[in-house]
């Protein structure tokens, strides 16, 4: 199996670059863009050193595919460490501002509900 692009589009994702990402697994670099080049195979330790560094599971490296705009959630649940959720092609600062939008939205919502129930007389408890 070819993985080398798939960690290549991840790590770009991330931001991070490939001397970065080489250094956390104890390469050198152009031995570790011999893996990206797939020219050099990946062993499972390097793979599960390589999914902690980009913050994935080595299962999403194997399985990436490009987004394309679209959605992709990735749940891992390993022992009690929780659940890590990784999610692609969207922008962060884009749901920031609608969350903030939705949330001040449901705010002004509150008054007007309270308003229609005095004006039609219902009573209710605050």
């Amino acid at each position: 199996m070819k993985i080398g692009k798939n960690i290549t589009q991840v790590r770009e994702s991330k931001g991070y670059s490939a001397q970065f990402v080489a250094d956390g697994i104890n390469m050198k670099l152009e031995d570790y863009l011999k893996i990206e080049q797939d020219i050099l195979d990946i062993t499972l330790n390097q793979l599960n050193h390589l999914a902690a560094i980009l913050s994935c599971s080595p299962i999403y490296l194997l399985e990436y595919k490009e987004s394309g705009g679209s959605i992709y959630n990735h749940f891992d649940n390993a022992g009690n460490n929780g659940t890590n959720i990784q999610i692609q092609g969207v922008d962060q600062k884009e749901i920031r501002t609608a969350y903030k939008e939705l949330y001040r939205e449901e705010l002004e919502r509150i008054p007007k509900l309270e308003r229609l129930l005095r004006d039609h007389n219902i009573e209710f408890d605050i």
